[in-house]
């Protein structure tokens, strides 16, 4: 996309100004959707379980009182309750930004992205179960009954609704960057040739970095653990803290690009995704539903296709490098093929959802697991 002059946005050409008449908050519609989402988080918050795995495939009957194998970092800290109370300050904090946003420009595409970005929620549960993701099961948490939710090893917490800040959080980082390039630079420079791509670089390169920071300090504090990775571009691997890091960090990226691509605005004020929604049939009836659904759909892909990356290497039998020692003695220790036991592991071992043809293994988990070493037993 190429641009001689910087970017301006006429008048005419401005979607967002709210048209008199449009702004109110308190219609009817308004307030059925306002009355069914404060159904939806009662409800939620009053079925999540709060104390624990109860489901008799994850709980381990005689690790309520067990101590913990590892300390996690900073342990005086309570990160469980600290982590939880920040995840609904943001989701709150979010909720009323986009509202405030809608008020003032209906339909513009950051908050169309926002919400887009949020109903990555129901992917988090292949998400997790793919990539070997265990979340620390004192997190409140989804029934474990649920179907679907219940893919997730262990437990599917809570927090997993807060997407937005995590996947958007680059593109509002380099987006003052790139802009400020653009003005300091003459209309042959790369970034006014190539801005597209220049987002894209420096969006991979702030959301790797993001979620490296991010996830290391997660695995430190124990709040959530990855428990099957392979060696080869992971640190710390075959200990509690092991991350992934060349893999999960490098990957997600596949997912914060297209977000920011998509938010990315040319000279005619319009930006990708309204761009490509515009070829949907129904854009002229529901432009904004048309633009809302290219992002959203656009993200579930990409998030797919991350979390199968993922699964390639667990099916495949590359991610057997488990963390040791299993950290959540109150939950039995996720073991769908076996690793723990063979490391020595005391158990009791679940398989989980999802164990049987879906990752190679049509019988389920094996009977007869030989012991390699006792490299996960804590009293080893």
């Amino acid at each position: 996309m190429k641009s001689s002059e910087p970017i301006r946005v006429p008048a005419k050409a401005d979607s967002y100004v709210t048209p008199p008449g449009v702004t109110r908050l308190w219609s009817w519609k308004a307030l059925a959707c306002w009355a069914v989402a404060a159904v939806v988080a009662v409800f939620v918050f009053v079925t999540a379980e709060k104390h624990g795995p109860v489901a008799p495939d994850n709980r381990n009957p005689g690790g309520a009182d067990a101590p913990l194998p590892v300390e996690p970092l900073w342990s005086g800290i309570d990160w469980l309750t600290v982590g939880q109370v920040l995840g609904v300050v943001l989701f709150i904090a979010t909720v009323i930004a986009c509202v405030r946003g809608w008020r003032r420009h209906p339909g513009h595409p950051v908050i169309l992205m926002v919400i887009a970005t949020s109903t990555l929620l129901w992917v988090d549960p292949y998400n997790n179960w793919a990539i070997g993701l265990v979340y620390n099961p004192n997190l409140w948490h989804f029934p474990r009954e649920w179907p679907w939710l219940n893919l997730s090893p262990v437990i599917e917490p809570l927090t997993s609704f807060v997407y937005a800040p995590y996947i958007l959080l680059p593109y509002f980082l380099v987006m003052p960057v790139l802009r400020a390039v653009q003005r300091r630079r003459g209309p042959d420079s790369f970034a006014w040739r190539h801005p597209l791509i220049s987002l894209a670089v420096l969006t991979f390169v702030c959301g790797a970095i993001w979620d490296i920071l991010l996830e290391i300090f997660l695995v430190q504090t124990q709040f959530l653990t990855y428990t099957h990775v392979v060696e080869f571009g992971s640190i710390n691997a075959g200990k509690n803290t092991q991350f992934p890091m060349l893999w999960a960090s490098v990957l997600i990226t596949i997912v914060m690009i297209p977000a920011s691509l998509l938010l990315y605005r040319d000279d005619t004020g319009r930006s990708q995704a309204e761009k490509i929604a515009r070829r949907l049939r129904f854009h002229d009836r529901r432009p904004k539903l048309a633009t809302f659904l290219v992002m959203a759909i656009t993200l579930s892909v990409m998030m797919f296709s991350f979390s199968s990356a993922f699964w390639v290497l667990r099916a495949t039998g590359a991610a057997s490098t488990v963390a040791c020692p299993w950290p959540y003695p109150t939950a039995k220790t996720w073991d769908p093929h076996g690793y723990y036991e063979s490391e020595g592991a005391p158990g009791p071992f679940s398989a989980g959802a999802g164990s049987t043809w879906q990752i190679g293994q049509p019988d389920g988990r094996p009977t007869h697991i030989d012991q390699d070493s006792q490299r996960c037993n804590p009293g080893h």
